[in-house]
């Protein structure tokens, strides 16, 4: 499940889409420090984190679905878990642009939550299985605002199966590898920490310690039954990109 695993150096060049604060672009740029990194976010407030924490990545203000990157662009790119947040008729079409950016041979490397036997702890759900307690506890989301500037709707946290992700992705791929992890102490651990982020505490010692046992349980494969899964997918050299909005 780790996404570095799938990375083979030397690295020229990588994408992040939905790259948040820049977290995993922050390894990047230690891991492979001659490397052209890109990422982009649609929360804007994220975004100019995440350029303070990478300046030498070009980092756009994008939605998956429409990134600002010429054909061909990438030798890998990365999309952790970020396709559970698009409506279900962008998804397919985010997939076809990661794939028109990516280099003949070049490796997408996708994380999204998966169809296990947990999927309904799923934490991210509660304000569509329980709108009256939602709006009693939370009110709105921090997701919501974000959202709502950018025109759509938070939308209910999907839990994919590998058949499904491969569906979406379309023709022209490869799959290199799928790798499953995490059962139900990962998302427990998700629901431990909704308070600590929730008063903006998500560096607390105690939610940084949950973070550290969600990642021990995200490291243990269950197959099938698992919370999660890692799929690799490498652009077929014979594909030609597919056109914007095709």
């Amino acid at each position: 499940m780790r996404v570095a695993a799938w990375i083979e150096e030397p690295v020229e060049s990588l994408l992040d889409v939905g790259c948040n604060v820049g977290g995993w672009l922050t390894d990047c740029a230690r891991f492979y420090p001659s490397a052209r990194l890109a990422g982009v976010e649609i929360n804007q407030s994220a975004l100019e984190v995440a350029r303070t924490r990478v300046p030498t990545a070009q980092l756009y203000h994008a939605g998956a679905e429409n990134l600002p990157f010429p054909d061909e662009s990438f030798d890998y790119v990365t999309c952790i878990e970020v396709l559970e947040h698009l409506p279900d008729d962008l998804r397919p079409v985010a997939l076809r642009e990661m794939q028109r950016v990516l280099q003949p041979g070049g490796r997408l490397i996708l994380t999204v939550p998966h169809a296990g036997w947990f999927a309904w702890l799923d934490s991210n759900n509660v304000r569509f299985r329980l709108p009256g307690l939602y709006r009693w506890l939370v009110g709105e989301g921090k997701r919501d605002s974000v959202y709502r500037l950018v025109g759509r709707p938070v939308e209910w946290h999907h839990h994919f199966t590998v058949s499904e992700l491969e569906h979406i992705a379309g023709q022209g791929w490869h799959t290199i590898a799928v790798r499953y992890g995490g059962l139900f102490v990962y998302p427990l651990m998700d629901w431990l920490s909704w308070p600590f982020y929730r008063l903006g505490q998500s560096d607390h010692p105690l939610r940084l310690m949950f973070q550290r046992i969600a990642g021990w349980d995200y490291r243990i494969n269950f197959g099938p039954a698992s919370y999660g899964v890692l799929l690799v997918l490498e652009r077929l050299p014979s594909h030609p990109p597919a056109e914007r909005g095709a």
